[in-house]
């Protein structure tokens, strides 16, 4: 909470070396594990007889809510109960193994897993979860898609629904930079996937390849097409405020500390929320860098604290955000027979030291032109001819390190659509986004059935 006491004023060295350290602990894994946690995001939605969506479900609207629906599932399912009231204002969910469920502010559901030994036992547990919630909302006369943009309601008509403080002062803060705010919070869903950093020398390459991965993942797995893009979902990220999203300035730079680089960004980072004992959440104002609240203070909310800087590491939204482990946050919601490929895919790179070093001699060349690649592919995808060769090659030595990773941590039948997939999507220049543009265009039921996963 910000104060008027000088003495109690974070520094800016003090804020340089707290960012660092909590991003990439001193004493990093002192093994090279392989820890795997995934979050993927569905759309709720009510459908007719015919299977044609009348509109995005919401969040409070007994008996045909999401939290009511979900609320049953949990009286109905022992995998599942009644958590604690998050700071969105909205009741979470406890899952038996350690995972949750929670809700965006456009009430989409998502499920965070627990961590598990590797990248099959993360998707065992999603795919078991997601067939749970699937049935609990068909009895309400609602659908679950994962696809990365509602393609079939309009975003004026999904309210913001997350009634915390935090959350409301949020969007309004995304209101002063621009239109993209509304798009991103409540018309867009991912499929995010989180990693261990692993042991000293590992955890350097790890955090560099997870980010040179960024634009191979949005151009390859697109799954939210518009007239402006294949990757809307990323576009919206690459519009919506450039000091906290994409990429840390230091990394394009070619410097090698990753806790300077992560440091740096999170001081050249505006300020999103401010918070005080008497006004409560208040949004930041563009332009109103958290380093700039060190130097200079604010005339109504004072001078930031380690707690304040502690909540401001928690809004940076860059494509990999590092608190100790990897969230790769570039993938988009995708249906559930492809949602194991960027899974595979990801984990491979960063996982198997031979296919991170074939992936880096790969990509390190390309690193200052990171953006420029992350921009095409959310235009674009794979029908870029660079992206389409650079995502086939990474498919391809995903294909070919993976089975060495042993069966334990990915199994036969998650190396099976990987290789479907190169060959449907990859080596022909096409993307999910092409599949879903070209069924809304025959029938959006038939386009909403192919993002359940029927």
């Amino acid at each position: 909470m910000s104060t008027e006491d000088t003495k109690k004023v974070i520094s800016r060295d003090e804020a340089h070396h707290r960012a660092g350290c909590l991003a990439f602990p001193q004493r990093c894994c002192p093994g090279s594990t392989t820890g795997v946690g995934l979050e993927p995001e569905f759309f709720p939605f009510l459908v007719d007889d015919s299977g044609r969506v009348l509109r995005r479900m919401v969040l409070h609207d007994p008996p045909q809510g999401v939290l009511s629906t979900v609320g049953d599932l949990a009286v109905a399912d022992r995998r599942l109960r009644p958590g604690h009231e998050a700071a969105s204002g909205v009741r979470e969910f406890d899952v038996d193994n350690g995972g949750r469920i929670t809700f965006e502010p456009g009430a989409q559901v998502e499920h965070s897993t627990c961590v598990h030994p590797g990248p099959s036992a993360a998707l065992d547990d999603v795919d078991d979860m997601a067939r749970r919630l699937a049935e609990a909302f068909r009895i309400r006369g609602a659908r679950l898609a994962a696809v990365g943009l509602d393609q079939w309601t309009d975003v004026e008509d999904v309210p913001q629904q997350l009634p915390g403080e935090r959350y409301v002062a949020q969007a309004e803060y995304y209101d002063r930079r621009g239109q993209w705010g509304a798009l991103m919070m409540r018309h867009t869903a991912s499929l995010q996937i989180n990693v261990d950093l692993g042991r000293e020398g590992v955890w350097q390459e790890r955090w560099l390849t997870a980010n040179l991965l960024a634009p191979i993942l949005t151009a390859a797995f697109a799954c939210s097409p518009s007239n402006e893009a294949v990757a809307t979902r990323s576009r919206a990220w690459q519009e919506l405020d450039h000091t906290r999203s994409g990429f840390p300035r230091l990394l394009l730079e070619g410097n090698p500390d990753p806790r300077r680089q992560w440091a740096q960004a999170a001081l050249e980072a505006d300020v999103m929320l401010f918070r005080s004992g008497k006004t409560g959440w208040s949004p930041g104002e563009p332009g109103f860098s958290f380093d700039r609240w060190i130097r200079e203070g604010h005339p109504k909310h004072g001078w930031p604290t380690c707690e304040d800087f502690d909540y401001h590491l928690t809004t940076l939204f860059f494509e990999v955000r590092a608190r100790g482990f990897l969230e790769l946050r570039t993938g988009e919601a995708i249906p559930a027979r492809w949602r194991a490929v960027p899974v595979v895919v990801a984990c491979t790179m960063v996982y198997d030291d031979l296919a991170r070093h074939h992936f880096l001699n790969l990509m390190e060349p390309h690193t200052q032109q990171l953006e420029n690649l992350w921009h095409r592919a959310a235009t674009d995808g794979v029908r870029d001819s660079q992206l389409r060769d650079l995502a086939g090659q990474t498919l391809e030595l995903a294909l070919e390190r993976a089975p060495d990773l042993g069966p334990n941590l990915i199994a036969p039948h998650h190396l099976k659509p990987v290789r479907l997939f190169s060959k449907v999507y990859t080596q022909r220049g096409r993307m999910p986004a092409d599949t879903l543009a070209e069924r809304l265009a025959e029938d959006p039921a038939e386009a909403l059935d192919w993002a359940c996963g029927d």
